[in-house]
């Protein structure tokens, strides 16, 4: 099997370095695969960067070709540009955070099937965002989770049901650009609309043996900026009555904020009992994902920040889908 890896990168000098490498040192036929890296207008020394690493893959044998556009375009054109200039049918794409398994590729050989949903594994010890972003997955999704889980398709039925994203993605070139999504913009759900594009067409299969470690955002103003973009997006797919996302992380939250600031002009004593019960709340929120006691402050401390920024961002994406409708 002949195998295209595109790799979108923006900004990711440090984290481009590991995932080249591990991309480059792969226990697979040199002739049988290829690397193909989207520069997405970095600003850093991300293209630098890719090109020592491509003289380095050049004296192992291994193919890389690096595509580099002038300014940032996102993820959705990222992907596109370097599906483009795969040579090969099957196309593999990794997020340049990713550093993948050494038998990545043969596994995926050896399952012989597309597209795949792989396995983006996490290094709790890494950092303690690490740990949170770990412990909250592990909440949402403790039977598709960690470093073995039992292998399961994704469907029409059970979409919203099961992790995935375009992380770690394998998916045949026809099926991928058919399935491509009209909406380009900045807000535009890239991951899980492309993937419920694909889905209708052919189911998806959620293997753990395609993993990768993913290497969450040390830094706590890029994790909150990070998060504060997903909102939008989130809102793109899940703005929609039947879905229990929009009412756990878009309706709840939002009618929680609208409550509170009624209660704020119109009722402070109640509202003073009512934040102790949104404390009690952050209190028992934490002691449920935690997993011991330094899980608990962990959680603590990072679920308000982050679940504001993500909530923030929410509420843009929704002003962005009525300024939207109003101007239509």
């Amino acid at each position: 099997m002949k195998i295209s890896i595109i790799i979108p990168v923006y900004n990711e000098e440090k984290l481009t370095r590991e995932c080249l490498a591990s991309l480059i040192n792969q226990d697979y036929s040199k002739e049988d695969y290829e690397i193909v890296v989207v520069n997405d207008g970095s600003t850093d020394n991300t293209l630098e960067t890719i090109k020592k690493k491509q003289k380095e893959s050049e004296e192992k044998s291994v193919k890389m070709k690096i595509v580099n556009l002038e300014r940032n375009q996102g993820r959705v054109i990222a992907r596109e540009t370097g599906a483009k200039n795969a040579k090969f049918d099957n196309i593999l794409f990794i997020d340049a955070r990713c550093i993948a398994d050494k038998k990545i590729l043969k596994n995926l050989k050896k399952i012989n099937y597309q597209p795949i949903v792989g396995n983006p594994t996490i290094d709790f010890r890494r950092s303690a965002f690490d740990r949170f972003n770990w412990l909250i997955r592990k909440k949402l999704y403790s039977f598709c989770f960690g470093e073995n889980f039992k292998s399961c398709y994704i469907t029409k039925d059970n979409f919203d049901a099961i992790p995935k994203g375009t992380t770690i993605f394998f998916c045949d070139k026809e099926l991928f650009f058919s399935s491509q999504l009209k909406d380009k913009s900045e807000g535009a759900s890239d991951d899980t609309r492309l993937l419920w594009n694909i889905v209708q067409k052919k189911k998806i299969l959620k293997h753990p043996n395609i993993k990768v470690t993913y290497l969450s955002r040390v830094s706590l103003k890029k994790e909150v900026k990070h998060t504060f973009e997903r909102g939008p997006k989130f809102v793109d797919y899940y703005l929609n009555l039947r879905m229990k996302y929009f009412w756990l992380f878009i309706f709840f939250p939002i009618a929680t904020l609208i409550f509170t600031v009624i209660l704020i002009f119109f009722n402070l004593t109640n509202f003073l009992y009512w934040l102790v019960f949104l404390i009690l709340i952050w209190i028992f929120s934490s002691i449920w994902i935690a997993e011991n006691v330094k899980d608990f402050f962990i959680v603590f401390y990072f679920l308000p920040i982050i679940g504001f920024s993500f909530e923030t961002g929410i509420l843009k994406g929704l002003l962005f889908k009525l300024a939207n409708r109003r101007l239509k």
